[in-house]
């Protein structure tokens, strides 16, 4: 039987059909959240069922968190601020990691897993970061090399010390949550990817591995991860 991956979206499935179709492409079976017209306390009330009926959770790219939730003024930069995306994912990240079921984390996804850890965003990498890559461009995406973490689990799934990568992001984490360590940057010190050891699977990655699946020159990094992911959660 495929396992059940759980994945979130505001309001549009098309918004997240890369991810939905990445799943299936590694013999998973994506069960969708929406959270976009229910209230807050009403996704708090369903986090149990949600987490019942999955076998991993997968958290994908999209708007900017409230920075109020990692304790910080708001920047001008911050775009796409959604309150109820933010509860249902912070509250299912929460569990998820409490009930060791596995997360894997793109771009926003691995922002969520920082905030809910008690780490913190930088909230506009132009604004706050010095000597920066491109790490967005107007119009697709920017393309960068990583440097990965020997013995990680980024490392030991592909099998890669440095990598090019997709880049689409105008926040990244700055500080990292409890239990998680980072496991790979750019060459500027930009985080791209963290996960936590102590858990069976919990990867975050500020990338977009669903994407490079659409590259053959980048494929085999993207199938690398989903394929580990989906096997974690079978």
């Amino acid at each position: 039987m495929a396992p059940i991956i759980g994945i979130t979206y505001k309001s549009e499935t098309r918004d997240i059909e890369n991810y939905t179709n990445a799943i299936k492409a590694f013999k998973g079976d994506p069960l969708l959240f929406r959270s976009f017209g229910r209230t807050v306390q009403e996704h708090r009330a369903s986090i149990r069922e949600y987490l019942a009926a999955i076998d991993g959770l997968l958290l994908p790219g999209g708007g900017d968190i409230n920075p109020a939730l990692y304790f910080e003024e708001r920047h001008l930069a911050v775009r796409g601020v959604s309150r109820s995306r933010d509860a249902l994912e912070i509250w299912l990240c929460r569990d998820a990691l409490d009930a060791d079921i596995p997360i894997l984390g793109i771009c926003r996804g691995i922002q969520v897993m920082s905030v809910v850890t008690r780490g913190n965003l930088y909230q506009d990498i132009p604004a706050q970061f010095s000597d920066h890559l491109p790490h967005k461009v107007k119009h697709g995406d920017s393309w960068h090399d990583i440097e990965i973490q020997p013995r990680s689990l980024l490392n030991q799934i592909t099998d890669e010390n440095s990598t090019k990568i997709n880049s689409s992001h105008h926040q990244s984490v700055k500080d990292i949550g409890d239990g998680f360590v980072v496991t790979a940057r750019s060459s500027d010190g930009v985080i791209e990817a963290i996960e936590n050891p102590s858990k069976k699977f919990v990867l975050g990655v500020q990338y977009h591995p669903e994407r490079m699946l659409k590259k053959p020159e980048f494929e085999e990094h993207g199938a690398k991860l989903f394929n580990a992911f989906i096997k974690a959660c079978t």
